[in-house]
């Protein structure tokens, strides 16, 4: 007789937080703009405009061509479960938990061949990056100026119901192309403190090509959509001068008067607070 396949998932989840907890980041497999869009994540929340636009562009029988391709490529990986016959699953009993953080029995992509529609269950290190690119507790986007273009980076808070913020998925858009898969992403879980952190690395180093003068601003962008009243925008727009930090909160120009440590606090704050209570 074999186990849950569904409670060994999350069982894998959750020693998948717990090595994040004790190693700060965890490497994730990267991801196509075709696996992305197959699986309804790419247009969930932020949009990649450049991404999006190689996507839309095709037509809708190469987009369906590629779609049956990247979901075979997901099984194959790993990242989706084999499909499997039999009656489809209960629905939960009023007072059962609902699925936290990676909990793939919560989750399933699908496959349509002629007639039919199977469900692909959603494993672990895809239901992290599913979580965070579809359902997250905010979103971080960096630009160097803040009349600048968004950097490839982003972050994505994943937050369990009663636990608050748990992990921060960190997407980098490479801008390399997967063969017909389009654009890659690459993924890192890491800890709230690891994710603080790295923001903090990213502002102290000079902006790319700068080399004398007054460096430009660093902006830090911080939206929370899971607000009744659409996404809320925090901004943290930061310079460094030989005399140390100057930071200016919220599009009024409000100042802070800190350095490192205490801006690290005030973006822990922020990305812990009650936006990421989920």
């Amino acid at each position: 007789m074999t186990g849950d396949p569904r409670q060994a998932d999350v069982e894998a989840s959750q020693a998948l937080l717990d090595q994040v907890d004790r190693d700060d980041a965890v490497q994730l497999p990267a991801l196509s703009t075709a696996e992305l869009c197959v699986l309804g994540a790419m247009q969930a929340t932020l949009v990649d405009e450049d991404a999006w636009s190689w996507w839309s562009g095709k037509a809708e029988a190469e987009r369906f061509e590629l779609s049956a391709m990247a979901l075979k490529f997901l099984v194959h990986r790993g990242l989706l479960a084999e499909p499997e016959t039999g009656p489809a699953e209960p629905e939960p009993r009023p007072g059962e938990p609902e699925p936290g953080p990676g909990d793939e029995s919560g989750a399933s992509a699908t496959e349509d061949a002629p007639g039919e529609s199977v469900g692909l269950p959603v494993r672990p290190l895809l239901a992290m990056i599913l979580a965070g690119r579809t359902q997250p507790s905010f979103i971080v986007v960096r630009r160097e100026g803040a009349k600048a273009e968004p950097d490839r980076m982003r972050l994505y808070g994943i937050a369990e119901e009663g636990r608050g913020l748990r992990a921060v998925l960190a997407e980098e858009a490479t801008g390399n192309h997967v063969s017909r898969f389009g654009p890659a992403y690459k993924y890192v879980l890491a800890s709230p403190a690891e994710a603080v952190r790295s923001l903090l690395r990213w502002v102290d180093r000079p902006p790319a090509g700068h080399r004398f003068g007054r460096r430009p601003s660093k902006v830090i962008d911080v939206y929370q959509p899971n607000k009744g009243t659409g996404p809320d925008l925090d901004r943290f727009e930061v310079r460094r001068s030989s005399a140390g930090l100057s930071v200016e909160r919220n599009q009024d120009g409000t100042p802070i008067d800190c350095d490192e440590e205490t801006l690290g606090r005030h973006l822990s704050e922020l990305l812990s607070g009650p936006g990421s209570a989920a």
